[in-house]
């Protein structure tokens, strides 16, 4: 592969979730399944702002070897009033702090507009969760 072939990132967007105390469903064969609600939070990124509004939920199976698989999906308003709906899957591991750190991979569903585009790239995203559990931050990256 040439230098030229190999893919690059660029910063899409920052998402500060407000998240609320896990639903413990308990284990479930395979780990221990809670149910996280978002709340609510802010968006920003190059072109791109809003809020992240209540309702969302982030459904989190913590395996027995301590990688918890995270499946979350909420909804994003622009500061333009366009919705975004937002899927994050991937996996995250508690580090000596208590937060929680792992990759992501983002898929968006947007209607055609503005920002139609994230419908047509493909992405990877960071994710921090606290370990008081009242916030997670992701940042989304477009693969270039």
């Amino acid at each position: 592969m040439a230098e030229t072939d190999q893919p690059g990132l660029d910063l899409v967007m920052r998402i500060e979730a407000e998240i609320a105390p896990a639903l413990v469903v308990g284990e479930v064969g395979g780990g221990v399944r809670e149910i996280i609600p978002i709340t609510g939070g802010r968006f920003t990124g190059p072109g791109i702002a809003g809020a992240v509004l209540p309702g969302g939920a982030d459904w989190c199976l913590t395996r027995p070897d301590g990688v918890s698989e995270i499946w979350a999906r909420y909804t994003l308003r622009t500061d333009d009033g366009v919705l975004i709906s937002l899927i994050n899957a991937g996996t995250v591991r508690a580090d000596e702090n208590g937060d929680f750190r792992g990759r992501t991979v983002p898929t968006f569903e947007v209607a055609d507009g503005p920002y139609a585009w994230l419908r047509d790239a493909a992405f990877v995203g960071t994710l921090l969760t606290d370990g008081a559990g009242t916030l997670a931050r992701a940042t989304f990256y477009r693969v270039t």
